[in-house]
């Protein structure tokens, strides 16, 4: 039951920074930013996609042909610092899952190599949980493919993964597939030197249990209604 549990919260939380992880970086552009239960959005009053479309519009001649018009400073610069800022706020939310999930492995180790009698603890416990959620690129691999061969779209990939990818010009898979890999190393490395034998198979099906039904309590119950 503590596992289960223990999965189910953290994949609410895990979640939720991520989105965080967005925001922080949006915020640090200078955006206004509005946390979702799935998802994010950020914005500024001086400076909205909105304005690039009007100015577009008006002048859809003069920008097609090169020339010059009234607002192109404005537009080029706004186009440009949209163009810019995209990649870093892509970033942002597999950055703070990745880096979480690093610090949770930093404390196992620390405390595996302080104690020769290693016996877990609520700390340990905690690193383990933080460690996994390196487990979110492992889901969304496996959920990006799975998705592509039972309902064909063109792509294997996707979410921010995908988008971080064609945006350094790589393969679309660079990103994805990369962090899935790591994840799953260190999920593991969890399961087979971590998480005592004895507790294994419960802990598995802990996770497998806990971590559906978070997902689907947070994403289609509570989520919606307190994060709409």
């Amino acid at each position: 039951m503590f596992i289960t549990l223990g999965f189910v919260l953290f994949t609410i939380i895990g979640t939720v920074s991520h989105e965080f992880g967005h925001i922080l970086v949006a915020k640090s552009l200078g955006y206004q930013t509005a946390l979702h239960y799935g998802s994010m959005s950020y914005d500024n009053s001086d400076f909205k996609k909105k304005k690039i479309v009007e100015i577009y519009n008006q002048n859809k001649i003069e920008i097609d042909q090169g020339t010059d018009f009234v607002d192109k400073k404005e537009y080029e610069e706004s186009v440009r610092k949209l163009t810019n800022d995209i990649l870093p706020i892509r970033m942002g939310g597999p950055l703070q899952t990745t880096v979480t999930g690093i610090v949770g492995l930093m404390i196992i180790c620390w405390r595996r190599k302080k104690s020769n009698d290693y016996q877990l603890k609520f700390l340990d416990w905690l690193a383990i949980f933080l460690s996994l959620f390196w487990l979110r690129e492992v889901f969304n691999l496996t959920m990006s493919i799975g998705s592509e061969l039972i309902k064909p779209d063109g792509s294997y990939f996707g979410g921010d993964e995908k988008k971080i990818s064609e945006l350094l010009n790589l393969w679309n898979g660079t990103v994805s597939f990369s962090l899935g890999i790591i994840g799953l190393l260190v999920t593991m490395f969890i399961l087979l030197k971590v998480v005592p034998k004895q507790l294994r198979f419960t802990f598995i099906l802990g996770g497998f249990l806990g971590g559906v039904f978070g997902f689907i309590f947070w994403m289609n119950i509570l989520g919606p209604e307190i994060l709409p």
